[in-house]
Parts: structure tokens; sequence; C-alpha cells
């Protein structure tokens, strides 16, 4: 039996990637820090407060989770080969095969279409998340353990294949939304008016003071945290901001679109991206405007526009390839 979609849970996810593309997108530096102090662990929470046990066996449960993260991650990481090799040749950039088949398997980096390193990040998460709620271990002093050698990795800014090291920075957030569910904290929150939208502001103080002005930009895919306690504080700041502005929201249709398809967008918004570099190192640098505001929402817009077909036609043909079954 299929679970009931959350309409707010969509929007919120939808908001969230338009948050990826965006940041992608050459925006303004100070913005871009602030996106990038909370985005990626938004969707660590997402998924995390989207958690169920099921009684099911754990063979069941790695062919679910690798139908919904790794059959993507190995379709759009195999049609991205050609286009990688091509943006090489076109870019006088060196590559190797032994450079593509330790990009294709995750052993070095993912390669040019890096945001495909999310799905593997999130399967490896969640199926240690199962396999030690299942043994009904100590989850408290598993997380706290995680945090502490992800700390350590931090520091010497250690990487491991299959970005496991981001496994440990991720499984955090994850077990905080999965808490936030369990605990059902946002709904216990009756706050007027006033009062929540100061709890907003000074949940956007804290991100911004923390995420901005102590800390450095950070990139969870590179292993780049700055102060790994200024990086906590300020993802979950962040993350809060949109989880309470989107707790009581109803189904909002073009959100809800991009949070359904985010898996599609994740995997092919970086096409459109280097289309972007590439036409405009042929128009001689004419058509970009370097970290401008309006050209980094123009872009993002036109991916965001141009997804909406690529999205319908994988749901309509190839949903397997897309973690979906056919209806």
């Amino acid at each position: 039996m299929t679970e009931k979609r959350l309409d707010w849970i969509d929007n919120l996810r939808g908001f969230g990637m338009i948050l990826v593309v965006w940041g992608h997108m050459n925006l303004p530096y100070v913005l871009e820090t602030i996106v990038y102090s909370f985005h990626m662990p938004l969707f660590f929470f997402i998924s995390g407060y989207l958690y169920r046990k099921k009684e099911e066996s754990f063979l069941s449960t790695l062919k679910r989770k690798s139908s919904g993260m790794l059959i993507p991650y190995f379709f759009f990481a195999t049609i991205s080969i050609p286009f990688g090799i091509g943006l090489a040749l076109i870019q006088n950039v060196p590559w190797s095969f032994s450079d593509v088949f330790m990009h294709y398997f995750y052993l070095d980096g993912v390669g040019w279409n890096s945001p495909l390193w999310f799905l593997v990040v999130l399967f490896f998460i969640e199926i240690i998340y199962i396999v030690i709620d299942k043994l009904k271990w100590n989850n408290i002093f598993f997380i706290f353990v995680c945090f502490l050698l992800g700390y350590g990795f931090s520091i010497t800014r250690m990487e491991f294949p299959f970005g496991l090291n981001i496994v440990l920075y991720g499984i955090v957030f994850y077990y905080l939304g999965h808490i936030g569910r369990a605990t059902n904290i946002g709904d216990k929150w009756r706050l007027s008016k006033v009062k929540t939208v100061s709890v907003l502001v000074a949940l956007v103080l804290i991100n911004i003071i923390f995420g901005l002005f102590l800390n450095s930009r950070v990139s969870v895919y590179h292993n780049q945290l700055g102060n790994y306690f200024w990086f906590y504080i300020a993802a979950i700041s962040g993350s809060l901001v949109l989880f309470l502005l989107f707790k009581s929201t109803k189904r909002i249709k073009f959100l809800s679109f991009l949070g359904v398809n985010s898996v599609v967008i994740m995997c092919t918004h970086y096409f459109f991206k280097y289309t972007f570099i590439l036409a405009d190192r042929f128009f001689g640098g004419v058509l970009s405007v370097d970290r401008s505001l309006m050209f980094s929402l123009f872009e993002t817009c036109i991916v965001l526009v141009c997804s909406i077909p690529i999205c319908l036609f994988f749901n309509k043909y190839f949903p397997f390839f897309i973690g979906k079954r056919k209806i």
C-alpha cells in the first residue's frame, strides 16, 4: 500500500530544489553562502522526516532503496559520460578512462555531474539507519559517534569512496528529521502569529550569523564545512525556518511538481548549467554577468521551465530509471 503524500513536504522539497538549481547558477557570493549553509542538510532532514519502519526483510529493503536511488544514479551517470568527455575535449581538459571509471562508481568524486552524489549518499544513510533501527541499537549514541567521526574527517578533509564521509554528516540531519516527525514537534508548537514571526526572525538571524559571518561558504560534497559546529548551527536553523514556513501549507502545484520530480531535476540540471557555460564561451562571454542576481534567477527559471517536459517524459516512458513504477 502506497503511503499518502504530504503536500507540504512536496512543497518544501520543491522549494529546496529551486535553491539547489539556483545555488549552481553563479548567484552572488553572499546569497550562495547562505543557500549552501543549509540546502543539502534540508534534504537529509526531509528524508529522515519521511522515515518509516517497515516490516520487511532486509533484502526487500535493499531492493526498494536501490530501485529508488541507485538505479537513477547509474542511469544518469551513464548518460553523463559522453557529455562529460565532450566537455573535456571542448575545454581542452585532460581526461582518461580510468578517471571515468572512478567517477562512475563514485570512487573518487562523481565527475562533472556532481549533484549525483546525493543519491548514493542518501542510499547509504537510509540503509545504515534502517539497520541500526532494526537492531534496536542506541540510536542517539550511534548518531553522536557519527557526529564525532564527522568532526575528525572535516578537520583532516579526508574523503572516502561513495561519499561515506558525507554519510556521517548527513545521518545526523536524517536523525533529527526522524525525531521531529516521531515527536510531532511541529504540531506541538502552537504559537501566536507574533511569536511565530519572532521565532522565524531569530532562526534567520542565527543562520546568517553562523552561516555567513562566522563561517565561510561550505560545500558538503567537497567536504568543506569550515567550522564544524557553526556549520551544524547554520544548517539546522536554516532548515527549521523552511520547515516552519511550509508545515501548514496546502498543495502548491508548481512546487509540488518540482518536489515529486526532484530526482530528475537533481540529476539533469547540470546539463543546462554546462550548456550555458559552453554557449557563453562560444559567444565570447557576452551572455553572462559574473555573480549577477538577475542573471542567476534568469538561468534558474530557464532550467526549471525546461525541466517540466523532461520530468513528464521520464514519468511517462521511463519511470523505472527515476525510481518510480509505471502506473
